[in-house]
């Protein structure tokens, strides 16, 4: 009997220590940059400061923040610079809330120029899975 309330003990202490957002898990992030480039025709008729988009370029060697919480104030756990077409992957996150971000050149109007942080967010809820974000599109 005291054996088996050791035993007990011990199962009981594994289970409730439950593990933050973070690596040494099974799932993962993948996505795309898309970088959107937008430029003044010079005609000031319109009220537009940005008046033409030519098609989208993959966001090639552009650097991507994961932070290991769903806070957009803390600080990034990790970054990776995206393949040559666009796409990045972290790999052996555990369960939990996840925000991925990058910076832009413009905000989303295009027209405050600088570096401008996108975030996103997701929930990994489930292990050995593969969470796929949707597109980041960026202001050139």
């Amino acid at each position: 009997m005291k054996n088996f309330l050791i035993i007990c003990a011990v199962a009981f202490g594994f289970m409730a220590c439950e593990k933050p957002a973070g690596e040494g898990g099974t799932s993962a992030i993948t996505g795309k940059i898309y970088v959107l480039d937008i430029w003044d025709d010079g005609n000031d008729s319109t009220n537009a400061a940005w008046d033409t988009v030519t098609p989208m370029q993959i966001g090639a060697e552009k650097e991507v923040y994961i932070i290991y919480s769903g806070d957009n104030s803390d600080v990034y756990d990790d970054s990776f610079d995206t393949h040559w077409n666009g796409e990045f992957r972290f790999e052996y996150l555990r369960k939990g809330n996840y925000t991925i971000y990058t910076y832009a050149d413009f905000d989303t109007s295009g027209v405050h120029s600088g570096d401008y942080p996108i975030f996103q967010h997701i929930t990994i809820d489930e292990n050995h899975k593969t969470y796929i974000l949707d597109d980041f599109i960026l202001h050139k």
